[in-house]
């Protein structure tokens, strides 16, 4: 399973999602994220309205976060599977009212190049053809 930023972000800020994040990881048998999901996290908990710490310390906490939790720091698929799946997400769900951002499409990317289900917060996943965790 791909956790990607957001649910990171809502397990850590104890966002509505967050035990339904939290139990997904326990009932998977395999969790993974990617250096673009630990970025986008750190620097979304590093918000004033998130954790406010310097981005740093948030960097810190979501590694230790994924530690804990085995959730695996996996590589994006190689550039040419990446750029093509990450262009396929945009050019399919970027220009309606899904709205893919970058890392939406990285995300989507590493779902589909992995072949698992995406865990995350945003609706947006739902909308497209990955399978996703309920």
């Amino acid at each position: 399973m791909f956790v990607d930023a957001a649910a990171i972000v809502a397990m850590l800020s104890q966002e509505t999602e967050a035990e339904r994040c939290s139990q997904a990881i326990i009932d998977a048998s395999a969790s993974f994220t990617s250096a673009i999901a630990v970025w986008e996290a750190a620097m979304a908990l590093s918000r004033p309205e998130k954790l406010a710490v310097p981005v740093e310390l948030s960097l810190k906490i979501v590694n230790r976060f994924l530690e804990e939790r085995a959730i695996a720091l996996r590589e994006l698929p190689p550039a040419s599977d990446a750029t093509a799946l990450s262009i396929e997400a945009a050019s399919r769900f970027r220009n309606n009212a899904l709205r893919l951002n970058l890392a939406d499409c990285f995300h989507y990317a590493c779902a589909r190049y992995y072949d698992v289900p995406m865990l995350s917060t945003a609706d947006e996943f739902r909308l497209t053809d990955l399978r996703t965790v309920p």
